[in-house]
């Protein structure tokens, strides 16, 4: 690469992961029960709540994707440090063909299916792409790319810094993009109802591409 920049940690590649996670989140919850299968800082919370109300159901539910989420992410620590670089268009490939599969299992399939996979592809995803441009970054989650927007955009103000701007636009943009991913898929769910979750794999092709035709 030009810049010495990976495919695996440009910023455009982390805008498309998370184009894919907000329509991840957004399937799990408007479709599949109300869990957030990518999202365990809130499934703890629901399993706290229904521990105080000595629900055991609910329990059960919840402990599925949290489960899962740990288990993508021993996983995927195991198949980073055996197969390196080797590793990451794997992982694109499986995502793919497993939001691919889901999409085309029977509306009668439980809910606890869609909410392990898409637990075990979300934590290895998280697991696996880091930072870009050196900067932490997450493919799933916003509340640490609002800290670091507010915090490096403080940072830009006052001590007048070009690269804590460059920082906060950084994290703004991974949040604009994560809202779009969700407001996607609630519209088109309107439409396509399961077959949903297979648009989620589109932006996973274009970097799977990138990695595919710049790393090898």
């Amino acid at each position: 690469m030009k810049d010495g920049t990976l495919p695996s940690q440009r910023y455009h590649t982390f805008v498309l992961l998370m184009l894919s996670g907000g329509f991840m989140g957004a399937y799990s919850y408007f479709l599949k029960g109300g869990v957030f299968a990518n999202a365990e800082t809130a499934n703890l919370l629901i399993l706290a709540f229904n521990i105080a109300e000595l629900n055991t159901e609910g329990i059960i539910s919840v402990l599925y994707p949290i489960s899962a989420f740990f288990i993508g992410t021993f996983f995927s620590q195991m198949f980073i440090e055996k197969l390196g670089r080797r590793w990451i268009p794997t992982l694109l490939i499986v995502e793919i063909m497993a939001l691919i599969s889901l999409s085309l299992l029977p509306s009668e399939t439980p809910d606890r299916v869609f909410h392990v996979v898409i637990a075990v592809l979300s934590s290895m995803q998280f697991n696996t792409f880091r930072k870009a441009r050196g900067v932490a970054m997450s493919t799933l989650f916003c509340t640490a790319h609002l800290r670091g927007f507010g915090a490096s955009l403080y940072s830009a103000i006052a001590d007048r810094k070009g690269e804590e701007l460059k920082k906060s636009l950084y994290h703004g943009g991974l949040i604009m993009t994560f809202l779009a991913g969700g407001i996607s898929c609630s519209l088109i769910s309107k439409s396509l109802g399961g077959y949903t979750i297979a648009l989620s794999s589109l932006p996973l092709l274009f970097v799977l591409q990138e990695v595919l035709r710049k790393e090898r």
